[in-house]
């Protein structure tokens, strides 16, 4: 019986061959789409999930509170793991880590920036276990000098030579002996790393130059713990509350730091401590909304199925009478009907299936990622089998009943059945569903590209163009000072500064300061802009009231003075003075400010207006400038317009020459300020792809349906040209109903994009407005596109030859 079914539908798809075609290349597309997303969902949640007791580690994070707001930061103090272990000696399983995003790697006479670098402990492998491929980990945890590679460090570095035994040297200042290979880090962990080194082989110069023991200072350290049994984290929660107070809370002017225990597989989905995580989190949301749209996708393929073989119903219902009287049961139709579906949709899915490889590598770099493709995997097999089956339902049922429930007699008397109303409604309905999905797609890309071009000509505060920042590897000064006078005398570049970074940069620090008669216990957040007497001119910052940092400033701190006997001088922005309470910028010149940094007091001797610091996605906050030579680790060089490729050439020999053994990078500021935004581009860009997806599959659709209802109407379109109708009035009549459906959808897609992409914006502390002309623009294309999409066959219809039509029936 089953084989009669598929011998059937086989012989049913090759005389309907059009429809067939149609339905395929819909429901492909679809399935292609929900695959790559269902792929990115499962990657994505899949997150530190491969160690083996993940439930039971936790990341130790911090929260620090003052008056003026909390903090969150997943990065801890260096010594805050030997003090749980002397506060929990029975909890052996505490590690400490420090994570070094990018260093310069010396070998063999090469140099290579190498990133994700991690300093371990003996502890590390037993909370995230490492495949030894080669060598021994035990050793190059426990003593210093020692380096672990994974399998692709190993071969950049090496190619195919052994590299156990091998010596490489980071920053040019620790020198390691490569002590093992391991297998390369998941792609799903929140702690990617290229190379193990031992934690004793960790120095100040890795952190600024700051003593490592310091509690004041959490560079990039990170603190794990895996507890023998969840029942003592409340204990481990009173034992870090304990460590606080001993070590942070003390004499803090009404600063409070709280450690607390995040379950490993938490860190990925949240984005209270999302700043300075070793991978990037996402939000749930973002998983929500692709995974809504691949289901809109799917809804839709599954819509023109549904329409177009209900439509063919129409045509089979002399083959359903026939059937019912040799005397096939409703549920024996029902059968033949889905086999026909699952038929077509295994053989949709198989094709997909055998061709996702050549869409996930591109999405993979679109997206940044490694996204595995295992269909063995007992997740990706049931996946896909249950998107098979749901599909094949979604599509078939429908139909399968809509077919089984005609009448026999009245099937076998008329060629053609006219649909029940509430098929016809329900088929209405679907199209409106699919017309609702596409608007709602292009409003969203329409918003998302008024917000990425809203951003791009925001003003920042300074200036983007022809900025060119090279990273410092020492602040020497006599290396400073010689690295200076040569960027500035070569030709097309205009103006030099030595500061720890541009205006907008990855390396802020921060403090609290105050104006100690007006806020003796309460400290202000401030970012910190160590920046030189060139810094103004050469990111064109406004200056609005008193001076800039001058010569007299630059001698009053210089390196030979004592600490105590030097002279600071603070430049403040609009919104540092706003937070102080003065009134206007020129009443704070000359007010005494003190900066927690070193609890240094100086006058304000200027003020800028306000700039950004970071994306646009965060507000203006208080900026501090002062001139501190040892925080000097970049070069910002602001070159001439008719600068050429020889002075970007020169740059980097000046450079070379004063720092000969270290690695040469550079970027431009305005294509690093654009990076702050590749999040945005690749939502820009899927909208666009969903978009374009959901209007072809839609498209399909109409083309179809719209092809049997002039079947249907073949007879009607006869008389009314021979009663003197036009070819614009035929045309007008057979596209009216689609035109009036993308209407009555747009009234319903309006308010849901508005809803939607309102709370997308909310996300930027600087945002466009929705502006009408984007749901103008949405419903004028929907028309537009059916228009042309029908109008071909509608004028095909309307011009054909009258006699032809009445002949028909």
């Amino acid at each position: 019986m089953f084989k009669n079914y598929l011998l059937t539908a086989w012989r049913n798809i090759k005389k309907n061959k059009g429809f067939f075609a149609l339905n395929f290349i819909g429901l492909y597309i679809s399935v292609v789409a929900c695959i790559l997303i269902g792929l990115i969902i499962l990657h994505e949640t899949s997150f530190d999930k491969s160690a083996g007791n993940d439930t039971n580690i936790y990341r130790i994070v911090k929260a620090v509170e003052r008056p003026t707001g909390k903090t969150y930061n997943p990065i801890t103090p260096y010594p805050l793991a030997t003090a749980l272990r002397a506060a929990m000696p029975d909890e052996k399983l505490i590690s400490q880590i420090h994570f070094q995003s990018n260093a310069p790697v010396f070998f063999d006479n090469k140099k290579l920036r190498e990133t994700s670098i991690v300093f371990a402990d003996s502890v590390f492998p037993k909370l995230f276990p490492l495949t030894v491929q080669q060598g021994d980990i035990k050793r190059a945890l426990t003593e210093p000098g020692f380096a672990i590679l994974t399998e692709e460090t190993a071969r950049k570095f090496f190619g195919n030579e052994n590299p156990v035994g091998k010596r490489i040297k980071i920053l040019n200042l620790v020198d390691l002996q490569v002590a093992a290979v391991i297998a390369n880090a998941p792609s799903n962990t929140h702690l990617p790393y290229n190379m193990i080194v031992s934690y004793k082989s960790l120095r100040p110069e890795f952190i600024g130059g700051f003593p490592i023991d310091q509690w004041g200072l959490s560079a990039s350290g990170f603190t794990y713990i895996a507890l023998s049994d969840k029942n003592k984290v409340s204990r481990v929660q009173r034992a870090l509350a304990g460590i606080a107070n001993d070590h942070l809370n003390k004499d803090n002017d009404g600063t409070t730091t709280a450690f607390s225990l995040q379950p490993l597989p938490d860190i990925h989905f949240n984005q209270l401590y999302a700043n300075s995580n070793p991978s990037y989190t996402i939000n749930y949301s973002y998983l929500y909304l692709i995974g809504a749209i691949g289901l809109f996708l799917i809804l839709s393929a599954c819509i023109n199925y549904t329409n177009l073989s209900t439509a063919l119903a129409i045509k089979k219902s002399k083959e359903v009478g026939v059937r019912k009287t040799m005397g096939a049961t409703r549920q024996h139709l029902i059968k033949q009907f889905l086999s026909e579906t699952f038929l077509l949709t295994a053989f949709v899915f198989i094709v997909a299936a055998l061709s996702i490889n050549l869409f996930l590598p591109p999405l993979n770099k679109f997206f940044d990622k490694n996204i595995p493709l295992n269909w063995l995997h007992i997740k990706s097999a049931l996946f896909l089998a249950g998107l098979w089956i749901t599909v094949s339902l979604l599509s078939g049922l429908y139909p399968a009943f809509v077919l089984s429930g005609f009448n026999p007699i009245t099937a076998l008397k008329n060629k053609t059945i006219t649909p029940k109303t509430s098929v016809v409604t329900l088929r209405r309905s679907l199209v409106v569903f699919q017309f609702l999905t596409a608007q709602v797609l292009i409003i969203g890309a329409l918003v998302v590209a008024k917000q990425m071009n809203f951003i791009q000509s925001q003003p920042l505060g300074f200036i983007t163009n022809n900025v060119v920042d090279i990273s410092l590897p020492e602040n020497k000064p006599q290396q400073l000072k010689l690295l200076k006078d040569k960027l500035a005398a070569i030709p097309g570049v205009s103006n030099v500064s030595l500061s720890l970074g541009a205006p907008i940069a990855d390396n802020n620090a921060s403090t609290g300061f105050n104006v100690k008669e007006k806020y003796a216990s309460e400290k202000i957040d401030v970012e910190v802009k160590a920046s030189d007497k060139n810094y103004l001119k050469t990111y064109n910052l406004q200056l609005l009231a008193g001076r800039w940092i001058d010569d007299t400033d630059e001698h009053n701190i210089d390196l030979s003075i004592p600490d105590s006997l030097k002279h600071y001088a603070f430049v403040l922005n609009e919104k540092a003075v706003k937070a102080l309470g003065f009134a206007s910028p020129e009443k704070a010149i000359g007010k005494y400010v003190t900066f927690g940094m070193y609890d240094i007091t100086a006058p304000v001797v200027g003020v800028v207006k306000d700039y950004n610091t970071t994306s646009l996605h965060d507000a203006v906050a208080p900026v501090i400038m002062v001139d501190f030579p040892f925080f000097y680790y970049n070069a910002g060089i602001k070159l001439s317009k008719g600068y050429s490729a020889a002075t970007l050439a020169a740059i980097e020999k000046a450079w070379t020459s004063v720092y000969p053994d270290q690695l040469f990078e550079t970027s431009f500021l305005d294509q690093h300020i654009a990076s702050l935004y590749k999040n945005e581009k690749r939502t820009q860009h899927l909208f666009n792809l969903f978009t374009f997806l959901s209007v072809v599959i839609n498209i399909l659709g109409l083309v179809g349906l719209l092809s049997f209802m002039i079947e249907q109407k073949t007879k009607e379109i006869g008389i009314r040209k021979v009663l003197g109708a036009s070819v614009k009035d035929i045309s007008f009549i057979l596209s009216k109903d689609f035109l009036k459906l993308i209407v009555v959808a747009f009234f319903i897609a309006a308010p849901i994009a508005w809803l939607l992409m309102n709370k997308w914006l909310q996300d930027f502390a600087y945002r466009t407005s929705i502006s009408w002309w984007v749901f103008a623009v949405a419903v004028l294309a929907a028309l537009v596109v059916t228009s042309i999409a029908v109008g071909f066959q509608t004028i095909k219809a309307a011009v054909a030859n009258p006699v032809k039509s009445l002949r028909t029936e």
